[in-house]
């Protein structure tokens, strides 16, 4: 309640004075002067929204400057009007998001009865700092054909824009979507008519997920957009990657700001549904290999909007001020799953184990493949199989606009997104169900021609939960594990069975469950002040997270590593861990000061200071995270901090410039050339590391029972969390006591050309200098600190760089076409962030791509018979498509896990080079015609480090180009009938992902999964680089 009475105060005073923070609304700013080049006062300024006539007014100071903002995304007329002058009309000028236009007007002597109009360009150049970066407008994206209606492949044609790994190991909505411009997946912000989007709760990853501490966009549990806004409701978004102002912040990777849709004047909609069928798609290429049929795909997605003027009748009209847009996207899909090898025990094992573990062993599939034991030595066998499972997703969203006058406009909007979505990992059938609904509220004032102010308050609420039961699939029996291990009194258990049998792989049966609740307020205003030639803003942006954490009570772990063992039932490490709960709770806070200084008519300076506070997280209820006293190197000193010390101490001097210039080098109309250059300092927070706090001692405890039989006993299972030493029974979570906040230094250099009045190209220098960054230090104390054993110390110290040339060519419509399309040319080299990275060794970044074509292309094809029978067949059909070709990803290979016995810190000791062998193998033998060489690796001795470089090796590249085909057929003036017939990897092209990078496995260096099913941030169905997928759909648009 202390929060809400909090953001409440903050609200009223925002409302009737001025605050600060970032928007999302566009601006209009410029210069009015006569023919002599005199600047004029008291001119009057009228921008009207041509599509709810919403009109914006301010006259020009007395050196002849205006500005006009708070104006939503969309087309204006502008009316320049001055007693003694000739009016000036300025038609078809198109807004984006955060858009600032400068528009100088040239008044000729005249009666203002008088008017001269005069038609904009439709493509803006920027002329104010040096933000790089891309706007997607509605048209573009309706028309692009996006696979799962998400729009993550529109973000990713932003140059330095890649997708996270294939080799990442996250599953769907929690390891971040991209990475941009070298930094990590986890360092984008979204936000959404301009409040924070930050708000997945994880898809159920739990306590280590990086969601909790509010560093994810939100995502359905397929990992699709949804959450955040349905592509028929975004108006458009604009994506900032590179020395953005002092405006945004809180992460240093992307900036993703997006716009949803308001009513206009006129009552319009959309009906649609979009169909799929395994029918129309050809079959995954692992599918063919291992000779499984296509499993069965099921698609309907339907849904619709509507928007106009609020209108009761006989009682209300709210034309030109009252608006309402409503949306509403459902899905319903069987969604198929690719063949992968997976191991089971063989029918060997099954009979000749003990009456307690067959049960446990007959839980697993039934093996189909490769038997790798026999009668006198039972092992694993292999099975594969394709399946198909059911998700859902029901979108909804209402938004409200008014406008009192031609000063404060105000806006609510609601959305509410359940899904679902059933998958196997660990051969148990999981069901991941989220839903995250949001409230928004916003208000634009303009007090006088040079006083403007924007506020807003959101509020997100976003649960998440996974259950995983066994079935009988692939000829399993289910049995109830927790009670097969003896825990089957216990509510809420996560029984966990691995079979690690060397040089075959490692069978795990884990039927787990997680559930991960997070809120979030977010308060941001912004006050605008024009004064002679600067454009000054400030700001705040608040943002609280409470995120409860709800483990299982127990966890009961049996890792068996021999034949043996498992005919016997005697695993090398019976585990057994119980949790408790936890509400961490974050409060962010960020003041900004900016101004756009317009040194001379060509010549812009965007200089501004940003101040970040990011404390570390306290507890709702007091029960705080530990950490430890003491000097991590010397682990003798070291002793458990008493609860609710600080994690680390707060901060206070997170001061980040910006600096930025636009310098308009020639300024002839469809042939201007602009220079813009720019750096800064762009903060991260710590919010992901310090959840890891909520994991350790006091919230966790684990007992090793060497020895032991399963099932396991009560007393065995009765095991108390407490923080008494030793503090052996959990892992404890330390940080530095003056940890400082991550932060990136930013620089670039472009050169922007107008190739006439619709179309540009840019070219760019780019890079980004990371300082501070956390790693994870894991340290096994036991030898040299009796009260502690393990330990994970996160720590900030190592960097990260990133050079890149990037080209962007963006083109309006012309003739029927749109195009944008980004070249990036780049290195990213870093340190790792964890300790299965190789200790101080610097080396190509997992998300390193050196080439990246991103393009795509919306063509409305030109009327072709004006004969009104031949032009029904012939006329109203477009062409819209999407090419993205890329070179891969590294792979990092793995080796054994190392302890330096001073320090006690474990990392992966890599693999040794064998001189003379090739690094790769090339034939049809291998997924994808290559593997890499075993014959050229070998482990190193017991104790020592290979010497193979980090992430030198390299995965497959990727190509993949899509086709729509649409026709509009035109039933009334004002009602077309669309069909769409969309196909995802038109010529089939395989793409590989995932390597295996386990030396020990059978199937190292090779690809086991095709990209769709290695990426993992999006459902496979949605995700790129899957097989020819066809999609057909029929929209009514009025």
């Amino acid at each position: 309640m202390k929060i809400c009475r909090s953001l409440l105060i903050l609200s009223l005073l925002a409302c009737s004075a001025s605050a600060f923070g970032q928007s999302t609304s566009a601006s209009i700013t410029g210069l009015v002067d006569d023919p002599s080049k005199a600047v004029i006062a008291g001119v009057s300024i009228m921008a009207i929204n041509t599509q709810t006539g919403v009109k914006a007014r301010t006259t020009t100071n007395h050196t002849g400057q205006y500005v006009l903002s708070g104006l939503n995304p969309g087309s204006y007329r502008v009316e320049v009007d001055r007693q003694g002058f000739k009016g000036i009309i300025e038609a078809g000028l198109i807004l984006h998001v955060q858009d600032v236009v400068q528009l100088n007007f040239h008044m000729a002597i005249g009666s203002a009865a008088e008017s001269v109009t005069v038609n904009a360009s439709a493509l803006q150049m920027n002329t104010t700092d040096a933000t790089v970066g891309t706007v997607v407008d509605r048209k573009f994206a309706e028309n692009i054909p996006l696979n799962g209606r998400s729009f993550q492949d529109l973000i990713s044609m932003t140059p330095g824009v890649v997708t996270q790994s294939p080799q990442s190991t996250s599953v769907v909505g929690t390891g971040g979507d991209f990475s941009v411009d070298g930094q990590r997946t986890q360092s984008n912000y979204y936000t959404v008519d301009g409040v924070a989007a930050n708000i997945s709760s994880g898809n159920g990853g739990g306590v280590s997920s990086a969601a909790v501490g509010g560093t994810l966009g939100g995502s359905t549990a397929l990992g699709t957009t949804q959450t955040l806004i349905s592509v028929d409701a975004l108006q458009e978004f604009r994506v900032q990657s590179s020395t953005y102002s002092a405006a945004y912040g809180r992460s240093p990777g992307g900036q993703f700001s997006l716009v949803t849709r308001s009513g206009t004047n006129s009552f319009h909609g959309v009906a649609f549904d979009y169909l799929r069928n395994n029918f129309f798609d050809a079959n995954d290429w692992f599918n063919g290999h291992y000779g499984k049929p296509t499993p069965a795909l099921r698609q309907n997605d339907f849904g619709g909007t509507l928007g106009g003027p609020v209108w009761i009748p006989r009682v209300y009209n709210g034309q030109d001020r009252s608006f309402f847009f409503v949306s509403y996207e459902g899905l319903r899909l069987t969604q198929p799953t690719a063949a992968t090898i997976q191991y089971v025990p063989d029918l060997y094992m099954r009979q000749q184990a003990t009456a307690t573990m067959q049960p446990i062993l007959n839980a697993f599939p039934l093996p189909n493949g490769l038997d790798y034991g026999t009668l006198a030595s039972p092992s694993l066998a292999q099975f594969i199989a394709p399946f198909s499972l059911p998700s859902k997703i029901d979108s909804t969203s209402i938004r409200l606009d008014h406008t009192f006058g031609s000063k404060l406009a105000l806006f609510f909007r609601f959305s509410d997104t359940p899904s679902s979505t059933d998958s196997r990992p660990y051969f148990a059938r999981a069901t991941t169900t989220g839903n995250a609904t949001t409230y928004t509220l916003g208000a634009s004032s303009q007090f006088s021609n040079r006083f403007t102010n924007e506020f807003r308050l959101g509020y997100a609420r976003s649960d998440s939960k996974q259950l995983g039961v066994l079935d009988n699939f692939g000829g399993a029996t289910p049995i109830d594990l927790a009670s097969a291990m003896g825990a089957g009194s216990y509510q809420q258990v996560n029984p966990v069975v691995i079979l690690s049998i060397a040089a075959i792989g490692s069978p795990i049966l884990y039927p787990y469950k997680t559930n991960t609740l997070q809120r979030q307020w977010n308060a941001v205003d912004t006050v605008s002040i024009l004064s002679r030639q600067h454009s000054l803003k400030f700001g705040v942006d608040f943002r609280h997270i409470k995120s409860v954490l709800a483990p299982p009570n127990v966890e009961t772990y049996a890792v068996f590593t021999s034949s043996q063992q498992i005919l016997s039932g005697a695993p090398a490490a019976p585990y057994v861990f119980r949790f408790l709960p936890a509400t961490p709770l974050f409060n962010q806070t960020a003041l900004f000061a900016q101004d756009e200084w317009r040194v001379h008519p060509r010549l812009n300076l965007s200089l501004g200071l940003r101040w970040e506070l990011n404390p570390p997280p306290t507890e709702e209820h007091g029960d705080a995270a530990y950490t430890l006293l003491g000097n991590i190197n010397i682990p003798s000193s070291l002793s458990l901090a008493p609860q609710g010390t600080p994690l680390w101490k707060t901060s206070w001097y997170n001061f980040a410039p910006r600096l930025g210039a636009a310098w308009t080098a020639h300024n002839q109309p469809g042939m201007q050339t602009v220079v813009r250059f720019g750096g800064g300092v762009f903060f991260d927070s710590a919010n992901e590391i310090a959840t890891q706090g909520y994991d350790g001692v006091g919230f966790r405890a684990q007992q090793l029972y060497s020895g032991a039989l399963l099932p396991f006993t009560p007393s065995q299972l009765n095991l108390p969390v407490t923080a008494n030493a030793p503090y052996t029974s959990a892992t404890v979570t330390a940080f530095p006591t003056h940890l400082q906040l991550p932060y990136t230094l930013q620089w670039n250099v472009s050169l922007q050309q107008a190739l006439g009045s619709k179309q540009s190209i840019t070219v760019s220098y780019v890079a980004a200098d990371g300082r501070r960054l956390t790693v994870l230090q894991q340290k096994s104390l036991t030898a040299l600190n009796p009260n502690f054993g393990q330990v994970f110390y996160f720590n900030t110290g190592v960097t990260s760089n990133y050079q890149a040339l990037q080209l962007q060519f963006q083109r309006s419509v012309v003739r029927g076409v749109q195009a944008l399309g980004s070249y990036t040319w780049a290195h990213a080299l870093d340190y790792g962030s964890n300790s299965t990275a190789l200790p101080l060794q610097r080396g190509n970044a997992d998300y390193d791509v050196r080439s990246n074509f991103q393009g795509g292309v919306s063509w409305e094809l030109p009327t072709l018979s004006k004969h009104k029978l031949i032009g029904a067949f012939l006329n109203g059909w477009g062409l819209d498509g999407r090419l993205n070709v890329r070179t891969a990803f590294p792979v990092t290979l793995g080796g054994s896990l190392l302890t330096d016995p001073t320090s006690g810190t474990q990392y992966s000791g890599g693999l040794n080079i064998v001189r003379g062998q090739a690094i790769y193998l090339y034939g049809s033998q291998y997924p994808g015609g290559k593997s890499i060489n075993k014959a050229a690796f070998s482990l190193p001795a017991t104790g020592a480090s290979g010497n193979a470089s980090r992430n030198f090796v390299r995965g497959f590249g990727a190509s993949q180009f899509n086709l729509a085909a649409r026709r509009d057929i035109h039933l009334h003036d004002a009602v077309v009938l669309q069909f769409r017939a969309e196909t995802f990897n038109l010529f089939n092209h395989p793409n590989f992902g995932y390597i295996d990078p386990t030396y020990t496995d059978a199937t190292f260096g090779q690809a086991t999964k095709m990209l769709n099913s290695s990426l993992g941030t999006v459902a496979s169905q949605y995700q790129q680089g899957g097989s020819r997928s066809m999609q057909f759909a029929l929209k009514l648009l009025f």
